[in-house]
């Protein structure tokens, strides 16, 4: 309950698993990596993640789910815990785009440069992730995103600052090679 868990458990039997949190965030960029298939993305979430992989496939990405969101009934990592929703909604958070908005407080919070560390466990890393302040930058990325997403209408502030920062704001799309490709032809 107290410890920073290095394992987790999968039809009983606890498993070895990967904790930095370096590699819970490869996992989450390579899950949105549209040229991988669901099953490419399971398999190698298997071998990202697990030291010794499990022989239930189903289970074993419940406890990675458990695992990396543990409050998912409240998530603020921008994935929901229902696929229907998820599907419906955009997502509020692209890890790979936004980790340089996320990174200062997160280190300021933590004390020190997260990146230098030799090995930061993902749950001391979520910890900070979650104490990020509302006036930070990234905090307000996140409010005028889920306002775009919702239809709600932006203050007078939150107008000005977003014209002046669309690109911190906005998601960009994510395209496989053959989109990629197609894109290039036409530009």
């Amino acid at each position: 309950m107290f410890d920073l868990s290095s394992t987790v458990t999968v039809s009983g039997i606890e498993y070895p698993v990967r904790t930095d949190f370096r590699t819970i965030l490869e996992i989450f960029v390579m899950l949105d990596d549209p040229d991988l298939s669901d099953a490419d993305k399971t398999e190698a979430l298997f071998r990202m993640f697990y030291i010794e992989r499990p022989p239930d496939p189903e289970t074993a990405l419940q406890a990675f789910t458990d695992f990396v969101d543990p409050r998912r009934e409240a998530s603020p990592l921008g994935r929901s815990s229902q696929r229907t929703e998820r599907k419906k909604q955009s997502p509020l958070i692209d890890w790979q785009q936004d980790f340089d908005l996320m990174v200062a407080p997160i280190n300021h919070i933590l004390g020190f440069e997260c990146r230098s560390a030799d090995y930061l466990h993902w749950h001391t890393f979520l910890a900070a992730y979650l104490e990020i302040p509302p006036e930070s930058v990234f905090a307000r990325v996140l409010r005028i995103r889920e306002k775009l997403r919702t239809g709600k209408k932006l203050e007078k502030y939150e107008k000005q600052w977003y014209s002046k920062n669309r690109d911190l704001v906005y998601l960009k799309p994510k395209f496989n090679r053959s989109e990629e490709e197609i894109l290039k032809e036409w530009t």
